[in-house]
């Protein structure tokens, strides 16, 4: 054997990206027949995973666009009062719809007046319907506390 021969050696991080290439392509492939796979990627848009482990495992899976995200902000708690005119009306957006709490221009939009605000987000697919409801509570110097109040799947129909 020649000492100038280079030795062909597997390149252990290259295996491990190829790997998870692999699986997250085997995710985006099984997201549309699989229900638990559609679910769970709804609740990580949602920030609503059981466990921050399992929200970190699914990073690498890009955003989706195809999810019918929505959200409404509201002034007061749903159903306190019935407005005569209703205003608020569900807006669209792509994915992650929690940016709308998270986010500096929406959050500082949103929350700087210092009140409360009850936030609803939907996100729709392939007949599953995740909604959360989020309450922002302000607590002082520009900051707010992130009250959820419920995060469940429903029907399609319950999406406005």
């Amino acid at each position: 054997m020649d000492s100038n021969e280079p030795h062909s050696r597997r390149d252990p991080l290259f295996v491990l990206i190829l790997l998870g290439v692999g699986v997250v392509s085997v995710w985006l492939l099984l997201m549309p027949f699989s229900p638990a796979i559609a679910r769970a990627t709804m609740k990580r848009f949602h920030l609503s995973t059981d466990s921050f482990a399992w929200w970190a495992v699914q990073a690498p899976v890009p955003a989706m666009y195809n999810f019918g995200n929505r959200y409404e902000i509201r002034d007061l708690p749903e159903g306190l009062i019935t407005p005569v005119i209703d205003a608020s009306r569900p807006r669209y957006i792509n994915h992650f719809p929690t940016r709308v709490l998270t986010f500096a221009n929406g959050r500082y939009s949103l929350l700087h007046p210092g009140q409360d605000r009850w936030v609803t987000l939907w996100s729709s697919y392939r007949g599953q319907t995740l909604i959360t409801k989020i309450h922002a509570k302000p607590i002082g110097e520009g900051r707010f506390k992130w009250i959820r109040e419920s995060s469940t799947f429903s029907s399609p129909e319950e999406m406005p």
